[in-house]
């Protein structure tokens, strides 16, 4: 069903507060089937929302306006909806009540005004609002269905998930779902990924594969529709099979907000190992995202952060020099283990400062030492400073998840 979104609000155009409610009933409608095809922004003005209101009928089968609904001169949108539908409105008994219960149990007078948030559709259904006073009104004139919701993103999610979820898939009861699937890849870019995949993704009709580039990662979001979840779930696995089997050396786990920390953080808890940092390359982040994974801290024993090598025959009580990087990381891993005593050490050194203004350039090397051996690899990274730490922290974790 196509769909339309008509955000209501001066002070959104004005740029005093942030429009999260598009991205919020977006996001749902879609996982409901609902093809979101526009989203407007319109101020307090009668005259322009039934302007936008006349464009939206021409286009969509269902509109929601957010907003407007409250109790001031300028919540204008059920009356601009009624007049544009030519629709009468009434008070809903329920939600007036409900405000003069709010105003005589603070023994408080109740402004007239306020009684405009009981408004309704004479014709339409009436949805209550959980956490306000405002109600919202749901009415299908000519083929066209209006949804209005309040403005306020705690009592829009509310009323939404409660009141017009279960309305909207009654509307549509026979509506494809969309089921989304994650895939997270490190150590191939953005570029690389869709080259090696074109093939895939030429021919993609459902599911469909959305690549997004992330800070020194990549994100591959498989998105299938179906009536039945089973069958969506089952073009997923279909989809994610045969990206795997040409990407699978750079994929390192799903969902949307997944870390590479996290999944070597928890393969280390799994195997019951612990990790002590060496840092001379990321001040000292790499041991901080680490223990800010769930359970961390139980991993995470402890961490060095050095800027100087000059500091490092001190912090360690011994002469710790080296003719280069390579001998240096091995040497402090070595020191490393005898130090804390933890199934692994991770050391990180290089320098950032390579390249130039334009092109800055960084080299890292990772160290990852136990009892039996010391493994080392040595990598390039280029744009500025921030992104180089980044992938020094995001590299150094996947290091250690192909290693341990």
């Amino acid at each position: 069903m196509k769909t339309e979104l008509i955000v209501v609000g001066t002070e959104l155009l004005l740029g005093q507060i942030v429009n999260t409610n598009g991205a919020f009933l977006s996001k749902e409608l879609a996982d409901l089937g609902y093809e979101v095809y526009f989203e407007t922004t319109v101020g307090d003005n009668k005259k322009r929302l039934i302007d936008t209101l006349n464009l939206a009928s021409k286009r969509s089968e269902l509109i929601i306006l957010c907003g407007g609904l409250g109790p001031t001169t300028d919540d204008l949108t059920k009356e601009a909806v009624s007049e544009f539908i030519n629709e009468p409105l009434e008070y809903d008994e329920g939600s007036l009540e409900k405000i003069y219960h709010l105003f005589s149990s603070t023994d408080k007078v109740m402004p007239e005004n306020n009684k405009q948030q009981a408004l309704t559709f004479k014709k339409g259904i009436t949805l209550k609002n959980p956490t306000g006073l405002a109600c919202g009104a749901f009415i299908e004139v000519n083929g066209v269905n209006y949804l209005l919701l309040p403005g306020p993103p705690s009592e829009l999610t509310a009323m939404f998930e409660q009141e017009a979820k279960p309305l909207l898939r009654k509307l549509s009861p026979h509506h494809n779902e969309l089921v989304s699937r994650y895939l997270r890849f490190i150590d191939i870019g953005e570029s690389q990924l869709v080259t090696d995949l074109s093939d895939i993704i030429d021919a993609q009709t459902n599911p469909t594969v959305a690549p997004y580039a992330k800070s020194n990662e990549v994100m591959l979001r498989l998105t299938a529709q179906s009536s039945n979840l089973d069958t969506a779930r089952e073009l997923l696995d279909e989809m994610e099979e045969k990206i795997l089997d040409i990407e699978k050396h750079y994929f390192y786990g799903y969902g949307e907000e997944l870390t590479i920390q996290e999944v070597a953080i928890n393969q280390l808890k799994k195997q019951r190992k612990t990790l002590s940092v060496i840092d001379l390359l990321t001040d000292g982040r790499f041991f901080t995202v680490g223990t800010e994974v769930a359970g961390g801290e139980s991993v995470v024993k402890a961490g060095i952060n050095v800027n100087s090598k000059s500091m490092l025959s001190s912090i360690f009580n011994q002469t710790i020099e080296a003719s280069n990087d390579e001998v240096l990381g091995k040497e402090l891993a070595k020191s490393g283990l005898e130090m804390f005593q933890t199934d692994y050490v991770m050391v990180l050194l290089g320098d950032m400062s390579h390249g130039n203004d334009e092109l800055p350039e960084g080299i890292t090397w990772f160290f990852l030492a136990n009892k039996e051996d010391i493994i080392c690899k040595k990598r390039i990274f280029k744009r500025h400073l921030s992104y180089m730490k980044d992938g020094a922290i995001k590299h150094g974790y996947n290091f250690i998840r192909l290693n341990s």
